[in-house]
């Protein structure tokens, strides 16, 4: 089977017509998944409030490991996670695999918690970082199989934000007693969404498609691309936004933590929501609009008054909304139901290093301009635009006519 094959309608809608299903029975289907596709993200989120306090106490005067503790994680993630959800479609064994990754994503961040030799430790995160990928990517493709409206896809949307949305406050409440307890925590949620994936998650049939088809099938490079530059945006924006807040604004550090909570929530409660308006309208098209709103809201940081930012976020998160529900759904609908995972592995790995490289690529215009002699109240700003601009790219990419497939 050839990634022609998997092509879909210019409207973003599949070629596939499955038989319709009740809303009720569409959200009974997906909600198991959806947990466990919560559950297997926690222990990369819980991790993210104590990081700091955590290196400082087991590897002391090594500033070099706060970095390098996240990098090998996210390196493991874009580049291993995704092979794993490709493995497990052509092996047509998604429930073994995606309960087994879970599993051993939990149990790479209980033991980093044991805080063992410094090299151990740098690998036991790139194996978590390329098992949580694995797993997530896996329970997301397999949403559709057992359910086949866009209400699935955005309700298995929703839990991964929501995972952030529950696993930063649950990993700073946490940390306040010891920066290991949330690694802990975060390695038994993770344990129990491996065993909920071996309850819920069917096998199904092999998948004959590799990632080079996957990627190359009609329909796949939008999505994909368009998650991960929305990624890359709020990489560049996260750190940004609290020295700008700090230094230029005079904003507390808890009221920015307040506005990110802001952007996090409505992005969480509105991706079903945004998801379904894409059986209604062209999906191409809100994927579009998402990307402007979403540039308007970069470039408002900075232009507004520090009390219209809560507002501006909310906005950012609604239309951060709706780049990726759609997204989702355009991409379930570009290959058959058996590659979906490695389509959610490719979605995810670009996610990620998308993540990455705003957050890197936000440092060194930052710094660069601050040693150039920029003054702050000018220098964040260009980070921002940087981020807006990226969000302009994917208004171009979802109006670029696609092409018809041959054969």
């Amino acid at each position: 089977m050839g990634p022609e094959a998997a092509a879909s309608d210019t409207d973003g809608k599949p070629l596939e017509c499955p038989a319709p299903v009740s809303l009720r029975r569409e959200v009974r289907f997906a909600a198991p998944i959806a947990l466990a596709v919560m559950g297997a993200m926690m222990p990369a989120t819980v991790v993210i409030p104590v990081i700091r306090p955590f290196v400082a106490r087991g590897w002391p005067g090594a500033e070099w490991v706060f970095h390098a503790f996240m990098a090998v994680n996210l390196l493991g993630a874009c580049v291993v996670g995704p092979a794993l959800a490709v493995a497990a479609d052509r092996l047509g064994k998604r429930r073994a695999l995606a309960g087994g990754l879970a599993l051993v994503d939990g149990a790479m961040i209980a033991l980093v918690a044991l805080e063992p030799p410094l090299w151990l430790m740098l690998a036991l995160r790139l194996v978590q970082g390329a098992a949580s990928v694995g797993a997530v990517s896996i329970l997301m493709g397999a949403v559709r199989g057992r359910a086949q409206g866009s209400a699935a896809t955005g309700l298995v949307g929703s839990a991964v934000v929501l995972a952030l949305v529950v696993g930063i406050p649950l990993g700073a409440i946490l940390g306040k007693t010891d920066p290991a307890l949330p690694l802990f925590v975060g390695g038994a949620v993770g344990a129990a969404a491996g065993v909920l994936a071996f309850l819920v998650l069917p096998d199904g049939v092999s998948s004959r498609l590799t990632a080079r088809e996957v990627w190359a099938a009609p329909g796949v490079r939008l999505p994909v691309v368009a998650v991960g530059l929305e990624r890359f945006a709020v990489g560049a924006m996260t750190v940004t936004l609290q020295l700008f807040a700090h230094h230029v604004l005079t904003v507390a550090d808890g009221v920015v933590s307040r506005w990110f909570t802001i952007f996090l929530v409505t992005f969480a409660l509105a991706t079903v929501p945004l998801t379904r308006v894409g059986d209604r309208v062209e999906r191409r098209w809100l994927v579009a609009v998402g990307a402007l709103v979403y540039a308007l809201m970069f470039f408002a940081l900075f232009l507004v008054d520090a009390r219209w930012l809560p507002v501006a976020l909310g906005v950012g998160g609604l239309a951060s909304a709706a780049i990726y529900g759609p997204s989702l759904s355009l991409l379930v609908g570009a290959v058959p139901s058996e590659a979906r995972g490695s389509a959610m592995g490719l979605l995810n790995a670009a996610g990620t290093f998308g993540m990455f490289a705003g957050n890197v690529i936000a440092g060194v215009v930052g710094t660069s301009l601050l040693a150039a002699g920029w003054e702050r109240e000018s220098a964040y700003p260009i980070v921002f635009v940087v981020a807006g601009v990226s969000q302009l790219v994917s208004v171009g990419l979802s109006l670029r006519r696609q092409r018809s497939p041959r054969g």
